[in-house]
């Protein structure tokens, strides 16, 4: 197979990862998913994230600046999974190659955060959804509606974040903490979507 017809399979692998990376929050950036993460940390982080997305450096996030990061950061990992893929480096993935990678994935060494392929590929197919929640996430950040996101407005928002997770309100969110919010986030898109 020819590495441009794989990038469509390679990034229905690929998807779930950074989804699953943008709901926890703080993956890839020194903590693990289940590490307790104070306020003073996660304003930090929102600071230094805040920087990497801003691409001409005037200190406010377009849309647009945002949609070239999540475009760049899919590139990458789809080059790094095609790279983990062709285990014999000729620049093509045989089908003895990516089956031994799904079965490296099924197996539990390289698996996946969401339950499974068929989660994976509705995750992939569902990219105008990721931009829609972008687009949404970046509209409550704008709190002046200027069409742009300052540092102060987007470390506002993300404390806010952090505050309803924080359910004792002692400066730092527990895995349990996580864990109860997403799920109480699950049940209200479940509900919204019945309606």
């Amino acid at each position: 197979m020819k590495k441009t017809l794989l990038f469509a399979g390679i990034a229905a692998l690929t998807t779930a990862p950074l989804i699953a990376q943008g709901m926890m929050g703080h993956e890839g950036h020194g903590m693990t998913a289940d590490e307790p993460m104070t306020r003073t940390e996660a304003e930090a982080r929102v600071k230094a994230r805040f920087a990497e997305m801003d691409a001409n450096m005037d200190g406010a996030l377009t849309l647009a600046e945002i949609e070239s990061v999540r475009r760049t950061r899919m590139s990458e990992m789809q080059g790094d999974m095609f790279a983990k893929m062709d285990a014999d480096k000729n620049g093509s993935i045989s089908r003895v190659e990516f089956d031994a990678h799904h079965q490296h994935m099924m197996a539990g060494d390289m698996a996946p955060p969401m339950a499974g392929h068929r989660d994976m590929k509705k995750m992939h197919g569902d990219q105008g959804g990721m931009r829609r929640m972008e687009g949404r996430m970046f509209t409550m950040a704008d709190t002046n509606k200027d069409g742009v996101v300052t540092q102060a407005e987007a470390t506002q928002a993300a404390l806010a974040r952090f505050d309803k997770v924080d359910a004792n309100k002692d400066g730092t969110i527990s895995d349990t903490e996580r864990m109860a919010a997403r799920g109480t986030m699950r049940a209200e898109w479940k509900a919204k979507k019945g309606s």
